[in-house]
């Protein structure tokens, strides 16, 4: 296994976030690892991928693939909620926000801990009122 696995399995496992998302969402860790891999460096080839993970290319390519698949369906189903009024709008502002922040971080803008901080207190108070 080398460096780059290594080092994504070990932030999924600390990143309380990361691990909490990762939990909640549809995606399995070794979609998320594929996924990442890929996304690490713009030529990644899945010969590289799987060679990280430790398995053939074309079970590299599945679970990128799988992974991908499912982050998309995601997205239209959020985008079928809100579409269909079945979302509360305290919900749809809370998606929004925290999408402003993922894309502050994508972009390497703002306060990085701040906006983790932002992300993970609207998380757990999004539970919360899950949970109520």
């Amino acid at each position: 296994m080398e460096k780059e696995e290594t080092e994504i399995g070990t932030w999924i496992k600390e990143n309380a976030l990361a691990k909490a998302l990762l939990e909640k969402s549809n995606l399995k860790k070794g979609e998320l690892k594929a996924l990442m891999l890929n996304f690490q460096k713009e030529d990644s080839t899945f010969q590289e991928i799987s060679d990280k993970l430790d398995i053939n290319r074309s079970a590299a390519w599945k679970r990128y693939k799988k992974g991908y698949d499912k982050i998309i369906e995601s997205f239209f189903t959020l985008e079928l909620a809100v579409y269909s009024g079945i979302l509360e709008p305290k919900a749809i502002e809370h998606f929004v926000q925290d999408l402003q922040d993922y894309l502050k971080l994508a972009h390497q803008t703002g306060d990085k801990e701040a906006i983790r901080a932002r992300l993970e207190k609207r998380m757990a108070k999004l539970e919360k009122q899950r949970k109520s």
